[in-house]
């Protein structure tokens, strides 16, 4: 594997992760903050960082190597390749979807966790949950099935992620 391939990968990779704890973490925040203050300036705030969020994903996933060309990762190094045994590009594609899916689960389950024992205690006693803990709960819920679909479907995401040799 190339310096430049291994690059690659890494923002690809990052691409993914940014997505899914932008759009399931910064989303509904900024859904939650609309709800509260419907305004026009509201909402060309959270049109603008959907449209931010969306578009760094587009340039990480989709033009990973112009970003490597423009940031010149790939030189100044003495080998021009990377040994890694056995190891090719699809399992490393392969392995970085799985610590995501890791990380996305083991980051939001205590806080979701957390919400419903507290959404639980609230109705118990009489209390109304306000918008933003509901909304919270709700992204931590996303995330974490998004995370345990990352564990449990890594190949054919990395299909999905894999280069196209030209």
């Amino acid at each position: 594997m190339t310096k430049r391939d291994f690059f690659i990968l890494l923002l690809k990779i990052f691409g993914l992760y940014s997505l899914i704890a932008s759009l399931f973490s910064a989303l509904p925040g900024q859904l939650s903050f609309l709800i509260q203050s419907l305004d026009p300036i509201s909402l060309i705030i959270m049109t603008v960082s959907i449209v931010i969020v969306l578009g760094l994903f587009a340039l990480l996933i989709f033009k990973a190597d112009k970003v490597v060309n423009l940031l010149k990762l790939d030189r100044g190094f003495d080998e021009e390749r990377i040994e890694l045994g056995k190891i090719d590009s699809d399992q490393i594609i392969k392995i970085g979807t799985f610590v995501i899916g890791g990380f996305l689960l083991l980051d939001h389950l205590p806080t979701f966790l957390s919400q419903t024992i507290f959404a639980f205690k609230a109705s118990q006693i009489g209390l109304d949950h306000n918008d933003q803990d509901k909304t919270i709960w709700l992204a931590n819920g996303v995330n974490i099935i998004i995370g345990y679909l990352l564990l449990t479907n890594y190949d054919f995401v990395a299909k999905g992620l894999k280069t196209k040799k030209k």
